[in-house]
């Protein structure tokens, strides 16, 4: 039986690599040489400033956008000149700011989209619509496992995306503002979901403009501005850091 253990991965050394990255448009350097690094099992709160790079670097990662400089490796695979399909099939998850669901589908359709998309060739249809019936009873949205995903709120529409995303089985999930626009109690469910994946072990890179949530949500906290890394470190450090802090007040 599908299980959410299933995402741990063990590993000592570096499982993702950002090295130099760098991208730009035209003459705006959106990412300037930046670099870091996750072990398996990290959950990694990314913030900053609007406009600091923090999508920029996810889209980078999903293969949305070239690198114009450095390069991106993931499992000792370099990935910044995969496709994005190929991506995925490394082992990437990404959840977007805005909802990206297919409207006129069911949910578990939507889901079952994303399952064939990755499917082992052991697995049945059977087995990705048992697994997807119980990420949806997971997130609280079971109830509308046949309702057109068109139909349903802009916070029940993020939770099915954030379902589907977990249909892809990755090793690494990449969350984009996961709780804009989502209700207060959605949150918690989103919360408590993302809390047992990084217990179970999924490596988790997250971008929050809610501060004291991905503070205390984070193991650790790097922090952009104006496509620069400016601090990494543990949540209390970067909190406390003064350029972090002159980069908010925008002095």
């Amino acid at each position: 039986m599908w299980s959410e253990g299933d995402y741990r991965v063990t590993a000592a050394s570096p499982i993702f690599e950002v090295e130099d990255a760098s991208l730009a448009f035209g003459g705006n350097r959106a990412l300037d040489s930046v670099s870091f690094n996750m072990v398996a099992g990290e959950l990694l709160g990314l913030i900053g400033p609007n406009g600091s790079g923090k999508t920029t670097l996810l889209n980078a990662v999903g293969s949305i956008y070239p690198l114009s400089d450095g390069k991106i490796s993931f499992e000792r695979q370099r990935i910044d000149s995969l496709s994005m399909h190929e991506v995925t099939r490394a082992g990437i998850g990404r959840m977007f700011q805005a909802p990206r669901i297919f409207p006129h589908m069911t949910c578990m359709e939507n889901l079952l989209a994303a399952g064939f998309a990755v499917r082992e060739d052991a697995e049945s249809r059977e087995d990705l619509i048992h697994r997807g019936e119980e990420l949806l009873t997971s997130l609280t949205i079971d109830r509308f496992r046949d309702t057109v995903a068109g139909s349903m709120s802009g916070g029940q529409r993020m939770l099915l995306q954030f379902a589907r995303t977990l249909m892809l089985r990755p090793r690494l999930l990449l969350l984009d503002e996961p709780f804009g626009g989502v209700h207060p109690k959605l949150i918690e469910v989103m919360l408590e979901r993302i809390r047992t994946l990084h217990e179970d072990g999924l490596t988790i890179i997250m971008v929050s403009h809610d501060l004291p949530t991905i503070m205390g949500l984070s193991q650790r906290i790097i922090a952009l501005a104006n496509g620069k890394l400016i601090a990494d470190g543990t949540p209390a450090e970067v909190r406390e850091d003064p350029v972090v802090i002159d980069a908010y007040l925008g002095g």
